[in-house]
């Protein structure tokens, strides 16, 4: 086995791979040539993190990672330009898992010293986009400063770009053959590739050439997709020659995705559509009804919510939105305008930028003369002690009979208080969160406050 020194490829295009990058070694860098310093080749997944091979960094013969200070980072189509924008490097991190011995596992995150102004970022691909992005036979690219020709040691000063196919898995790693294009190519066996962690891919030109990544290209990126729809699936890794019958072998980069997450350098996630409903609370308020929102755990991001109030005898409808809250704290919005004591029918959605979720209710609500409870303002704690500070309530049909701040942890007891003054001190807290609302009662019933969320003290 050696490692990957692309043959056959293209030019670069300008603008294009923004997030191609070159491993530089800092003792051979001369500023404004970076030629014969590059030795590897990566991907910017972030502004401050790139993604490259584990044995660009890793020590074949003994394991020693290369220190930060031995490498820089290089921004920029071409080694030979004064523009080329170098970056320091913080931190060097080769998958714990990497083995040298048949380059299982083979990533490695370079956590950069700055942020790469206006970055051209390269997300990495998740398990379900991989899936459809290398099935086999899909179209993908490769792109580095390595090795030109098989017969001559020729490296470009401004990366070229390979045009491949990948193989299925049955070629990586049970020695299936595969043809491209009328060039038939041996499958690698078991003993030397694993299809779960690699991922096989090569290229013919319309002349019957190869076209493969080589010395120099390795830890560069293997691109699926254009356009916002491009995804990091492949590191150069490694192969049995260059330009051969034999593919080359690239580390799948979803089977390393949740090192990437761990690392921060997975890139931004990809918008998931939601799956599920929201979760609801309806709040019964004198001729109102107040609801509030949780969005569903589906791996989608909500953009807004929205309600909506049916009088199932007459048929109108009513409807409000709102957006997801800042702080965290669950959103809620107010259907103003019902008879009190009539029983309404309410539903709900979440809104994201890829459409909305499926309905939650309907849920029977009813607006009731209980008070118009106040707020929560201020809530502090020290010492075992909850300090909450209120606004006033209001009560049209009768008087208020109770006033409180109750408390109540992720676990444990519910902690009660009366207000007086505006103010009710809530004794025996634990150094836990605690959700507090503000609960006025009348003859009618019980009215709550939005929660209030107290976190556990530092």
């Amino acid at each position: 086995m050696v490692h990957p020194r692309v043959i056959n490829g293209d030019d670069g295009v300008t603008g294009d791979f923004g997030y191609l990058v070159s491993l530089l070694l800092t003792d051979r860098y001369q500023p404004g040539d970076a030629y014969d310093a590059q030795f590897c080749g990566g991907t910017l997944t972030t502004p401050t993190t790139v993604v490259t091979a584990a044995h660009c960094v890793v020590d074949e013969r003994n394991g020693t990672v290369r220190t930060p200070r031995e490498i820089l980072v290089g921004i920029g189509p071409n080694l030979k330009s004064a523009s080329l924008l170098v970056v320091a490097v913080a931190a060097v991190t080769p998958n714990p898992d990497y083995a040298r011995r048949n380059a299982s596992d083979d990533v490695a995150v370079i956590t950069l010293a700055s942020p790469v102004p206006n970055a051209t970022v390269l997300p990495a691909a998740t398990a379900a986009e991989a899936a459809a992005l290398t099935a086999p036979g899909s179209l993908v690219r490769v792109a580095g400063w390595g090795r030109m020709s098989t017969g001559q040691q020729t490296y470009p000063a401004t990366y070229r770009i390979g045009r491949l196919v990948v193989f299925p898995d049955e070629s990586c790693g049970s020695g299936v053959p595969f043809t491209i294009s009328g060039v038939r190519f041996n499958g690698f066996p078991a003993s030397q590739a694993d299809a779960q962690s690699m991922l096989c891919a090569a290229g013919v030109t319309s002349t019957g050439l190869v076209i493969d990544s080589c010395q120099g290209d390795s830890g560069g990126p293997l691109v699926a997709g254009s356009g916002a729809s491009a995804r990091l699936v492949g590191i150069v890794s490694w192969g049995k020659e260059c330009a051969t019958n034999f593919a080359g072998v690239y580390a799948r980069v979803s089977a390393e995705y949740d090192f990437l997450v761990a690392q921060g350098a997975a890139g931004p996630p990809p918008p998931v559509a939601p799956t599920q409903p929201p979760t609801i609370a309806v709040l019964p308020q004198p001729g109102s009804l107040v609801v509030t929102f949780i969005a569903a755990q589906d791996g989608s991001k909500a953009t807004a919510f929205a309600a909506s109030v049916v009088d199932p005898t007459t048929g109108q409808t009513w409807s409000c939105f709102t957006a997801p809250r800042k702080d965290g704290n669950p959103p809620g919005c107010t259907v103003d305008g019902l008879t009190d004591g009539t029983t309404y029918q309410v539903t709900a959605i979440t809104g994201t930028t890829l459409g909305n979720s499926p309905v939650a209710g309907p849920v029977d609500a009813t607006p009731t003369l209980v008070p118009v409870v106040g707020r929560i303002t201020k809530a502090t704690r020290s010492n075992g002690r909850i300090v909450v500070r209120v606004t006033p309530s209001q009560s049209t049909a009768s008087a208020i009979t109770s006033l409180q701040v109750i408390c109540t942890p992720a676990r444990g007891l519910t902690l009660v208080a009366d207000v007086r003054d505006g103010r009710a001190t809530v004794l025996g807290a634990r150094k836990v969160r605690y959700g507090c609302v503000l609960r006025a009662t009348n003859d009618v019933g019980p009215a709550d406050s939005p929660v209030v969320v107290v976190r556990s003290p530092r």
